[in-house]
């Protein structure tokens, strides 16, 4: 925090509220700003990163390092009993946490909501996996997919003599929510609360405090409520050619 936010704070009285979350929590706050008067200052942070106006929320980082350090030492065990493995990871509407942690996983293939893979191709790509002499397959699975780890599951348990690979389901659930915070989120963190105070002590309210373009930046609410982040389709189209 600079001498000059410092000095801004200890001068003046901040009236005004700041609320760290994402889409459904900005959206409360800007209907009690416009319904009330209150002068409001958001934090972008939610694990899904689908939250508009900012391009890494809060938590995202630290969350995705949970679920790479479940399947690094998924991959060990799936290894010395030449097992495929199924993962799913958070993310009800956004698949972003299932993505990136496939994609840095080395998953043979990634079930997201916003790109679905069939089930009979996932099967297909596991066997894949065996014929080229792998000693595991690995399969991340967004948990608002519509083959989620249950559903998939339950379908390649039908297919089990044509996999190669024994099959095992990992829902790593809501200890993603929990882990040690990463430097990045650490400071990203520390980045943004100071944006948002400096934001109401300037009478500059209404604004979601973000990270755009490699530093903090402030965005109107009213351009942000309502709106949903879309995943990059450079990382979609590469997720779909680990799928081919």
């Amino acid at each position: 925090m600079s001498y000059q936010l410092k000095s801004l704070i200890v001068r003046s009285p901040i009236c005004g509220i700041v609320r760290i979350g994402g889409n459904g929590s900005q959206a409360g706050c800007w209907a009690l700003a416009q319904g009330h008067g209150v002068d409001i200052a958001g934090i972008a942070s939610t694990i899904d990163n689908d939250l508009a106006g900012t391009e890494a929320c809060l938590g995202t980082d630290s969350a995705l390092a949970v679920a790479l350090t479940a399947i690094d030492q998924l991959k060990v065990t799936a290894s010395s009993h030449r097992r495929a493995s199924v993962i799913e990871v958070m993310g009800r509407d956004c698949g972003y946490l299932a993505l990136m942690a496939g994609l840095a996983g080395g998953a043979e293939a990634i079930v997201i909501p916003e790109d679905e893979i069939p089930p009979d191709r996932v099967a297909r790509i596991i066997r894949e996996a065996y014929d080229r002499g792998k000693d595991h397959a690995l399969v991340v699975v967004a948990e608002g997919a519509k083959s989620n780890a249950g559903a998939l599951s339950a379908y390649l348990e039908t297919r089990s003599e044509e996999l190669g690979f024994d099959l095992r389901v990992t829902v790593l659930g809501h200890v993603q929510r929990g882990g040690t915070p990463t430097h990045f989120d650490r400071m990203l963190g520390t980045r943004l609360g100071a944006e948002a105070v400096a934001a109401l002590v300037e009478g500059d309210a209404g604004n979601l405090c973000g990270w755009i373009e490699g530093r903090v930046r402030r965005r109107p609410l009213e351009e942000i409520v309502g709106k949903k982040k879309a995943l990059p389709e450079a990382l979609l189209e590469l997720g779909r050619v680990l799928a081919r």
